[in-house]
This record gives structure tokens, sequence and C-alpha cells, in this order.
């Protein structure tokens, strides 16, 4: 290749990169390339945690590539990448899992780069073959060594996972989590009570938050401002933190108490319901998953499966929003009167259709809610007591998302 063609080849390379690391065509690539990989491979996509450590791990991947692809060869692995490497040996899955990623990935990369470098899209007189060849050997070096470097990463985590005392209660925590019955040999490798109450929560991060956050700590702290004794915790990934609390008694608590400092730290908070007997530790387990969830998704800080049962048993798929749509479309306006309408309605159907109930939890007079009931039934065109246990439903899913969750 000669000089000429070299300098043209690394002049359009530095326009590539400017025009591949605007936000919208960021998104489009990491879409593109997590949408094969976790069609690929089913422990990812059943994973949701995961999924977030994937796209951030791809975001920062792309970008770091994109910043020095004209410079000299220097690999900046990101440290989201190190965190997915982290978080798929802590839910020990086979080396094979983060390999598959960048094995998918790097057919991926490689059709994207193939179609920008058609030859019309390229300036006139810049030979494709060399600018592809020279385009695809950058990052193919880039991901070769991103594997090298991030196999010492999850090696070097397993190892740590499968010493002593620590590696015991990871797959303690895990035999009990996947159903296994409690022993008292399970509770003294865990130090914690399983046949008392079990309140199990799960507090994680976004993946736009800063990964480096002292989990336990806050863990313990939040424990504390409920009036919990300490908790036993299990650190899942670079984002989420598992946790239980054994109590002689059920215990007693409001997640709104904590719900401000879980903000102000960026985290989210879901709590699983209070439970007691062989199964509560697994079985608050589970819920409080299902609250968290739901937090990827809304937007309040924290999450009580108590509160939001329903809500997660509907989900968040397609025919549940056709639902919402259908049954409490008419209420789904978004002035402030609207949102008492709908808050009325919520509350009159969870009292049980008692006017005077209603009133009560809302703060109002009777008369109002006598008058709003009957708003409500000329938007919806109907009684509010037909289909109630739909409309019920549906404001409750409005509650958690707000109207944004329709799309």
């Amino acid at each position: 290749m000669g000089a000429e063609v070299a300098a043209a080849i690394e002049t359009w390379l530095a326009q590539f990169a400017e025009a591949a690391l605007k936000p919208a065509e960021v998104d489009h690539f990491v879409r593109s390339v997590d949408d094969e990989i976790i069609a690929a491979i089913p422990e990812i996509a059943g994973d949701p945690a995961l999924v977030e450590d994937l796209h951030a791990s791809t975001r920062a991947h792309w970008r770091n590539f994109l910043v020095g692809i004209s410079e000299e060869f220097r690999l900046a692995l990101p440290p989201s990448a190190i965190a997915l490497s982290l978080s798929i040996a802590r839910r020990h899955l086979d080396i094979n899992v983060l390999l598959k990623v960048y094995r998918v990935a790097n057919k991926s990369v490689f059709r994207y780069l193939t179609e920008h470098t058609r030859a019309e899209a390229l300036p006139p007189g810049l030979p494709r073959d060399e600018t592809l060849i020279t385009l695809w050997l950058r990052a193919e070096r880039w991901i070769d060594e991103s594997i090298e470097q991030l196999i010492d990463h999850y090696t070097g985590e397993r190892a740590l996972l499968a010493e002593g005392a620590h590696a015991r209660r990871a797959e303690t925590i895990e035999a009990l989590v996947s159903g296994a019955e409690p022993t008292t040999a399970a509770e003294q490798v865990l130090g914690h009570k399983l046949m008392l109450w079990q309140t199990a929560f799960v507090l994680s991060a976004p993946p736009e938050r800063d990964v480096d956050v002292p989990f336990f700590d806050v863990a313990v702290q939040l424990c504390q401002q409920l009036g919990l004794p300490r908790p036993l915790t299990h650190l899942t990934g670079s984002r989420e933190l598992w946790g239980w609390v054994a109590t002689p008694d059920e215990p007693s608590y409001d997640l709104a108490e904590v719900a401000e400092a879980v903000a102000d730290l960026g985290l989210h908070l879901a709590v699983g319901r209070p439970s007691h007997g062989p199964a509560a530790f697994r079985a608050s387990h589970l819920q409080a998953v299902a609250a968290q969830r739901i937090g990827l998704r809304a937007t309040a800080p924290c999450h009580d499966y108590r509160q939001v049962e329903l809500v997660s048993l509907l989900g968040h798929g397609e025919l549940t929003r056709a639902m919402v749509r259908r049954v409490a479309g008419p209420l789904l306006g978004r002035s402030r009167g609207d949102d008492a309408l709908r808050a009325t309605a919520l509350a009159y159907l969870r009292a049980g259709q008692n006017v005077d109930a209603t009133a009560e939890r809302l703060f109002v007079h009777p008369n109002t809610v006598r008058y709003r009931v009957g708003r409500l039934e000329d938007l919806l065109g109907h009684r509010i007591t037909r289909d109630a246990a739909m409309l019920e439903a549906s404001l409750a899913w409005l509650e958690v998302y707000g109207a944004e969750g329709l799309g």
C-alpha cells in the first residue's frame, strides 16, 4: 500500500469514527451486536442484570475502540468489560460463556464494518479492500487482546470464589435458592438462622451507575435504618447484591423511610415478602428478584413485592400493555385531575368499593369520592363495578409504570 493511499485511509478512518461516535449510531451498534449475543447465549438472555452488564460493556468497548482508531494501538480495556467478565465468573458460568460473547461479537462487528465500507460509502478513489482490511485488522487486534486480558480477570475471580469458606458460602446460598432444604449444616456455613422469618432483598445499580459501589456497607446501613438486623449478603455481579434478614417474628418496615437515601446513591432496592417455613429463604428471594425486575423499568428507587405483586405477575409484555390500554384507556389523560381520578379509582377498588374507606385513605371528603366515581364512570362509559378486577389490575400497573410505560 502506497503512502498516499495509507494517508487517505487514515483520514477516512477519522471521519468514520466521528460519525460512529454519534449517540444514535452508538445505540444502533450496541443494539445490533447485543441482540445477536443475547439470542445466542441463553445464560445471558435469562439474567436481566447480566444483560445490563453486557450493554454497558459493549458500549464502552466500542467507544474506546473508535476514540483510538487513528492513533498508535493501545488497548484501553473499559472497567465495564472487566465487570462483565467478573459477573459471569460470580454466577459460576463456564468460561465458554465469556468466550462466546466475543465470538458472536466478532462476527457482528465484521458485518457492521463490511456494511460501512461498501464502495458507495467510501470517497471516490479510496480502495475498498485496503480500507476494510485496515479497519478490520485493528478491530480484530482489539478484540483478541481484550479476550486475553478478560480471561485473566475471569480466572482470577473464579480462583477467589473457589477458596475455602467463601466458596462453601456461595454454594450453600445458590443451593437454597435452587430449592434445597435448609439444614443445620447450612445455617453453620452461612451464620444465618434459616428457620426464622426470612426477608430477602436485592440491591442493584443501573447500567449507567459507576460500578464501584460499596454494596455490603450500604445494605447494612439500610437494614439499620429500617430497624432490621444485620443481613446475610451475597454479591452476584458487579451491579447486584442479594441479601436476607432473619427475624424471630414477622418484621414491620416501610421502604419509604429509605427511599430518599437509595435514590441519592443512584441505586435500587427491591424487597420480597417476609416469609416463614422451610421454603422461606427461596420464596422471599424469588419475590425480591421479581420486584427488582420491575425496578429495571419503573423509576421509583424502592419496590416492595407486597405492593407490586399483582403488577409483577402481569409482567410488561405486549398483551399486558394492550389490556391496560383497552381497560383504562379513557383514564389516560396527563393532567393532575386525571391523576387524581386514577388514584381515586384504584383506592376505591382496593377498599372494596367503600366510599368512606376510600375517603379516609385519600384524606378527602366522601362526597369528593362520590363525585370522582361518577366522573370515572362517565369517562369509562359504564359502571366502575363492571370488570372491576381488570380495571384494578390495569390501574395498579399504571401506578407502578406510569402511562409512559405503555410506550
